[in-house]
């Protein structure tokens, strides 16, 4: 017998509906009434007739049925990242933590599994109440995972910022993780490393870099400034909306202050002039100093599209060091470049023209060489050495006797290297390697285990990034006072969908009064 659909049924179905579409909002502070209010009501009355809107109108949408409705969808959907988990025995995790707008510390956790291919998935948002230590970190990690039934030996990486609190070498978090299992990869993050490195410039360029700053925020950073500039460069016919404010905390903003600065150089002559800034004039003026700043512009570019390409869901530690590996030998080889006077690598610097490069071209020849050093200091094992087994499989079954393996998996590889059925689907262009390691388990279970242990860890923190940005939206300046983030930061950031309609089932249908 089909059970009759009533208005109260899908009304209860709409509230979770909003619910989730709350969780997942844009704006910091909407509620359900914001979503389906009296304006709403109204258009749909119009649009639809008075039946539509009284069935509108009965959605339930006070904040405590919000909030209901959130934390059984968050319940729902870690219910199903555990028991995924369990089900393949094998998890990496990303732990990192921040203060949000209130004041109190969130350790976020998000980990990655294989189903069929990579997936990763929000674990936890946990405050910690007092000090911020490797104990309490590793003390609220290991309470979620005992609590869901997870095992230590489970877990084959954990990748973080390498603050004192995750690395320390007694009581730090990674410390106590492998006294659980010794057998966990740790990654310090790529991105924080590749930052590091960017920020290597030498006192002159840093002093460049310094100046052209100054010359930004002098405008930027006083309304009445910034509005007469503007002004002034509109007049002037100069296509640009403003100058960009630079703050240290944001990596990727030193490229794009530095290019709107080449761009809008002979608007801002005409400014300092106005405002009697003889100083800056001077700069501005000085064809070698220009000479630098377009360098400086053109290094930060390529330093931030490297950052942009780790940047991703499911970046691994193969491509991450491959991306490395590119960029050392592009900074041998713009080195060599330079030396014989081509600058073709750097757009602006090219653009600037040659006169005067002799100048500034041991500067850039020395930087290039310090941004190399830097590579090695921070990426000092810049090596896939012991995954290039797991790359190409079947072109090293002659060395499979000098390859790091059991009996068991050595017997298994030079199976599964003569296996031509798993050749051919290795070959396929769409099919990923994650996703052919876990195809060869059935058959080859320890090798595949093994590959899949090193393929999972993770090399960047960046969900742990980017769920710091929606956690800056969910709890903003007008809801700071929201005990707990973990159910709507879960429900916003999660790539599985609750199911709703099991909800519904195990819930009286009630309509508003």
């Amino acid at each position: 017998m089909v059970k009759k659909v009533t208005v109260a049924d899908t009304a209860l179905e709409a509230s979770f509906r909003v619910a989730e579409l709350i969780a997942k909002k844009m704006k910091p502070h909407t509620t359900g009434e914001e979503i389906i209010g009296p304006a709403c009501i109204i258009i749909v009355e119009t649009m639809l007739g008075k039946e539509a809107q009284e069935q509108i109108s009965k959605v339930p949408l006070s904040n405590n049925t919000i909030s209901r409705r959130i934390s059984e969808m968050s319940t729902d959907i870690n219910e199903e990242v555990v028991k995924q988990i369990k089900s393949k025995r094998k998890f990496a995790l990303q732990v990192d933590e921040s203060t949000d707008i209130a004041g109190k510390c969130q350790l976020l956790g998000f980990c990655k599994f294989i189903d069929k291919d990579i997936v990763g998935q929000f674990m936890f948002c946990k405050e910690l109440q007092t000090t911020t230590t490797g104990e309490d970190i590793f003390a609220s990690v290991n309470s979620y995972l005992t609590e869901h039934g997870l095992s230590w030996n489970y877990c084959c990486g954990i990748c973080t910022d390498d603050a004192p609190s995750m690395i320390g070498k007694y009581k730090g978090f990674i410390t106590r993780a492998l006294k659980e299992n010794p057998s966990i990869t740790t990654t310090h993050c790529f991105l924080h490393r590749e930052a590091l490195v960017a920020k290597t410039c030498g006192e002159e360029l840093t002093e460049i870099l310094n100046q052209a700053v100054k010359m930004v925020n002098l405008i930027k950073s006083r309304p009445l400034q910034n509005r007469v500039f503007q002004k002034m460069y509109q007049e002037m016919g100069a296509n640009l909306i403003s100058l960009i404010l630079h703050t240290d905390i944001r990596w990727l903003s030193r490229e794009r202050v530095l290019n709107r600065v080449l761009e809008l150089k002979e608007e801002l002559k005409a400014f300092f002039r106005e405002e009697r800034h003889d100083i800056f004039i001077k700069l501005l003026e000085n064809h070698t100093w220009c000479l630098k700043l377009s360098y400086l512009a053109d290094i930060f570019m390529k330093l931030n599209e490297l950052n942009l390409s780790m940047q991703g869901r499911l970046e691994g530690i193969v491509t991450s060091v491959n991306k490395m590996k590119g960029s050392q030998r592009k900074l041998k080889s713009w080195k060599s470049a330079v030396q014989r006077d081509d600058v073709s690598n750097f757009p602006s610097l090219q653009q600037a023209g040659y006169n005067g490069f002799g100048t500034v071209k041991n500067l850039i020849l020395n930087h290039l060489e310090q941004l190399r050093e830097a590579v090695d200091k921070y990426f000092p094992s810049l090596s896939t050495e012991k995954l290039e087994w797991i790359v190409s499989p079947f072109e090293l079954a002659d060395m499979a006797e000098e390859l790091d393996f059991t009996e068991i998996e050595r017997d298994e590889f030079l199976d599964m290297s003569a296996d031509s059925t798993l050749k051919v689907k290795f070959e396929k262009s769409d099919v990923t390697l994650a996703a052919f390691w876990h195809a060869a388990l059935g058959e080859y279970p320890n090798l595949g285990q093994k590959a899949i242990s090193l393929l999972l860890p993770f090399s960047t923190s960046y969900l742990c990034e980017q769920a710091f940005s929606a956690m800056a939206t969910i709890k903003s300046k007008q809801r700071n006072r929201l005990l707990s983030l973990e159910d709507d930061v879960r429900v916003a950031l999660s790539t599985l969908r609750p199911d709703i309609k099991s909800f519904c089932s195990k819930h009286q249908s009630q309509v508003s009064h």
